[in-house]
């Protein structure tokens, strides 16, 4: 059965949808078979992947239909079930049933083994449908931005989570996003973030202006700006993400085979032998890296603030050295340069 995951936040304008869009299509192109559904009544999602859906999941809700049947496909991998402003009239029909708080968990249950991972974008409060999302939810992903009031609705998301799920084990990651490392604030309540909730806490999206560019545009940040800041902090995501909740198999570039050493026979030594030259190896053949790699044998070398070994990633088109020790990052283009 796949993996559903909530990405919540009692607090709007934080980057949910933003996340869960570039989440989604990094699965994708990994290989892994991804289902979108949206339960925020503003229908943010097919915009922003630039689809116009036929149905919606006020359809699955109110009218009876299944998913499959109001699926819309919006990338290769990438399927979804889209919203609109009809969901607001939904909700209170949705609670006068006896099993109000399950309904969403119910109509998933038909197509849960067809995905890898569902993923489900929610609203900025706590609706009926975001219950039924965190019921529905095997993981729970927090985007927060590292602001004073942001920080504090994420203490009273977690109560919540608590209150739904029995205990805060389905809260599997929280993702500081709109990070400025420039300001003295964010940096200092990343790191208070960090003291209280350790490994939860992912590494920060930082401020990238094509990420809102590319919702616009109804294109993912792969799509837009496949070099840009933001589509490197994404990609980096992704890979934590699967590592983390197991999702799908990361493809990784083939690995040219070292040629069978051949033992020649002894030669014929002439009266007068002449020097011969030992003849070169061949050369393996390039090898072009994919849009988004999972590989975890990477090369290390020491972290020019801590000492400790580098993990190294090829992203979206650039090579990324990281420190998980003390979140040191460098990143450089695979064509060369840096940006």
């Amino acid at each position: 059965m796949g993996r559903i995951v909530a990405v919540t936040n009692l607090k709007g304008g934080i980057g949910k949808t933003t996340t869960v869009v570039n989440l989604s299509a990094g699965l994708a192109l990994r290989g892994s078979h991804v289902l979108l559904i949206d339960v925020d009544a503003q229908g943010n999602l097919a915009m922003a992947l630039g689809v116009e859906p036929r149905r919606t999941l006020y359809d699955v809700l109110v009218d009876g239909a299944t998913i499959a049947d109001c699926v819309s496909n919006a990338r290769p991998n990438l399927d979804l079930v889209a919203a609109n402003e009809s969901l607001l009239t939904a909700q209170p029909e949705i609670a006068r049933r006896p099993d109000w708080a399950r309904v969403l968990e119910k109509a998933l249950q038909p197509v849960r083994s067809r995905y890898d991972v569902i993923i489900i974008d929610c609203g900025g409060s706590l609706t009926v449908l975001n219950l039924n999302a965190l019921n529905a939810a095997t993981d729970v992903l927090v985007p927060t931005t590292v602001e004073p009031f942001s920080l504090k609705g994420l203490e009273m998301l977690i109560e919540q989570i608590r209150r739904v799920k029995g205990s805060q084990g389905a809260l599997r990651a929280i993702l500081p996003t709109m990070y400025d490392a420039r300001t003295r604030q964010s940096v200092d309540l990343l790191e208070s973030l960090r003291a209280r909730y350790g490994d939860l806490v992912l590494s920060p999206i930082r401020v990238n202006v094509r990420l809102s560019e590319c919702s616009a545009h109804g294109k993912t940040i792969y799509e837009y700006d496949p070099r840009s800041r933001g589509a490197v902090d994404y990609a980096l995501l992704v890979e934590r993400l699967s590592e983390r909740m197991n999702i799908g198999t990361a493809p990784t570039s083939p690995v040219p085979a070292r040629p069978a050493r051949q033992i020649p026979p002894p030669p014929r030594i002439p009266r007068d032998p002449a020097p011969v030259p030992p003849a070169s190896p061949p050369r393996p053949a390039s090898v072009e890296p994919p849009v988004v790699t999972g590989a975890g044998s990477m090369l290390t070398s020491n972290c020019p603030n801590c000492g400790r070994d580098l993990q190294r990633a090829t992203v979206a088109g650039y090579r990324v050295a990281y420190c998980d020790h003390c979140k040191y990052r460098r990143q450089d283009l695979a064509a060369g340069g840096r940006r």
